[in-house]
């Protein structure tokens, strides 16, 4: 059989590139040559971009893409499948501003909370506070959940509320950090997973997202921001008074997104008040039905009472007051939104005592 002969070795400078004539097509392409926009006196906010064409925000978004809003769309791009595309589905006027007030007030629990300022407690008032922290950072990692399943669905003409979501997620899993390093910072650790069936509620609701938002803002949102309201007023070092007060800045943002948001929809679509207010009642209906529960309940009592000697008396009936506050700013909000329902419609656990003891 004959060998191959070897290739001869190939010398000599490679042949230069060809390099296309360049055309800058691409050049030729706004839809609003000359837009400039200016800082106002809070800097270059979203708001400030809305200009001209810019500015637009149609009632429904066609578009299937990722494009900024403003930007000329590729032709024969595949859609990506967005459910939420009506304005009226997501919309709130104070989306823009509520995202610039949460990217300003933003904290970090590593470095912004004074965890040096913890000192030893005794073992039930500690053992009260961590499940306690545990139970609200379950109810981060729902909120995470929750908020991260809806923003993918929305389309990127309503770049505002996508924005303040993505802030909002992340206040979420801020609220995980630091509840979860409070739990295992003073010789206690995490307590037990709560059976909470308003977790489940959210997270495997089926309607659409102004009725999800009625459950995390106006039932859990409303919820943890009163109960971290009692818990600042109850804390027992700096460290605590500082993650209940950044907590309860967070959680506001998101209940004031929510409400701005139902009263937007629900004054275009009168069919969208009566299911948000069955929301409303399934998810207080099952919040009321975790709390009977005994475990967050008897936790909270040792924390507000100082132990379990003063959870029997002055602990439950500071827990009583919390119930009869959420109670009270639910139904205002809910009168406010003019959504049905007063505080007799509530269930049993929400509705006043008589007589109501001074705080």
């Amino acid at each position: 059989m004959a060998k191959s002969k070897p290739s001869k070795k190939t010398t000599g400078t490679p042949p230069p590139l060809e390099i296309p004539e360049p055309k800058f097509n691409w050049m030729n392409q706004s839809r609003q040559w000359g837009t400039r926009v200016s800082p106002g006196k809070s800097g270059l906010t979203l708001d400030s971009l809305n200009v001209g064409i810019y500015g637009e925000v149609p009632p429904r978004w066609t578009d299937q893409g990722r494009n900024p809003r403003g930007a000329i769309p590729v032709k024969g791009a595949l859609p990506i499948g967005y459910s939420v595309t009506e304005k009226i589905g997501l919309w709130a006027p104070m989306a823009a501003e509520l995202y610039e007030e949460a990217i300003q007030r933003r904290w970090a629990p590593a470095t912004d909370v004074p965890w040096a300022s913890i000192q030893a407690l005794p073992d039930d008032v500690e053992t009260a506070i961590c499940q306690v922290c545990t139970e609200i950072a379950q109810y981060a990692n729902v909120d995470i959940e929750v908020l991260t399943n809806w923003q993918h669905r929305m389309s990127y003409g309503y770049h505002e509320v996508k924005q303040f979501l993505a802030t909002a997620s992340l206040d979420a899993a801020r609220r995980y950090e630091a509840f979860r390093k409070r739990a295992l910072t003073n010789g206690g650790g995490l307590g037990l997973e709560p059976m909470d069936q308003v977790n489940r509620f959210l997270l495997e609701s089926r309607g659409g997202w102004t009725e999800t938002v009625a459950g995390i803002a106006l039932v859990r949102g409303l919820f943890l921001s009163t109960m971290c309201e009692y818990l600042f007023r109850h804390s027992y070092n700096d460290a605590e008074r500082a993650i209940y007060s950044y907590v309860i800045q967070d959680v506001s943002r998101l209940i004031a997104y929510g409400v701005d948001h139902l009263r937007y929809c629900m004054a275009r679509d009168d069919e969208k008040t009566s299911t948000v207010a069955t929301m409303i009642a399934i998810g207080l209906g099952l919040m009321a039905r975790d709390l009977r529960d005994p475990v967050l309940r008897e936790a909270l009592a040792i924390v507000f009472g100082g132990g379990i000697a003063g959870a029997r008396r002055e602990g439950m009936s500071v827990f009583l007051d919390f119930l009869e506050d959420f109670r009270e700013r639910h139904v205002a909000l809910r009168r406010w939104l003019n959504l049905p329902g007063d505080a007799m419609s509530m269930p049993r656990a929400f509705r006043p005592r008589e007589p109501r003891q001074a705080r």
